[in-house]
C-alpha cells in the first residue's frame, strides 16, 4: 500500500482550517493544522511533512511570511515544498506576482482563497516533485542559482 502524503495546514483562521483538513483528509492525505506560525514551525520540524500550505497574512505575530523565512533558511527544511495562500487578492485587489519579493516570501507555488481545491489537489503533487528535482541536483548548480538569485535582489528596486 503507498503511503499517504503528509500535509501541513497554517492558517489562523478555524473555519479555512476545517474544511481544508477535512477536504484533503477525505482525498486520501494525512493533514495535520496549526493555527499561527509560531506553532506551525514546531510542528513542521516535528512532523517533516511533504507539503505546507501556508496562509501568507495572519493575523499574529509570526505571519506566513515570516513563517515561509524560517523554512527557507533553516538547511533541514529548505526544501518543504510550500504553497503560499491569501484572500489579499480577492480584498486588496494585490495578486502576489504583481510584487514578488523572493528574498523574503518563495513559496514553491500560489493560491488565492478561496481555494480551487481541485486546483490545489494537482498542484500537491506538482510542488513535491518539483522540489525533490531541486534537491537532487548537483552543488555547482544550487550554488549558482543562490548567487543568481542574491544578484537579482540587488537590482530590484527598493
Amino acid at each position: 500500500m503507498e503511503k499517504s502524503l503528509r500535509i501541513v495546514i497554517v492558517d489562523d483562521n478555524p473555519d479555512f482550517l476545517f474544511t481544508m483538513e477535512t477536504f484533503l483528509q477525505r482525498n486520501g492525505f494525512e493533514v495535520s493544522t496549526a493555527n499561527d506560525g509560531k506553532k506551525g514551525l514546531e510542528l513542521i520540524r516535528r512532523e517533516r511533512p511533504d507539503a505546507v500550505l501556508l496562509d501568507v497574512m495572519m493575523e499574529t505575530l509570526f505571519s506566513g511570511f515570516e513563517l515561509c523565512k524560517q523554512l527557507r533558511s533553516d538547511h533541514d527544511l529548505q526544501h518543504t515544498p510550500i504553497i503560499g495562500i491569501s484572500g489579499m487578492g480577492d480584498e486588496l485587489n494585490i495578486q502576489h506576482d504583481q510584487w514578488p519579493d523572493y528574498d523574503y516570501f518563495r513559496p514553491d507555488a500560489f493560491l488565492e482563497k478561496p481555494v480551487d481545491k481541485q486546483k490545489l489537489l494537482s498542484l500537491i503533487p506538482e510542488v513535491i516533485q518539483k522540489a525533490k528535482q531541486r534537491q537532487s541536483r548537483p552543488k555547482w548548480e544550487k550554488e549558482k542559482e543562490e548567487e543568481w538569485a542574491q544578484k537579482a535582489s540587488h537590482l530590484r528596486p527598493k
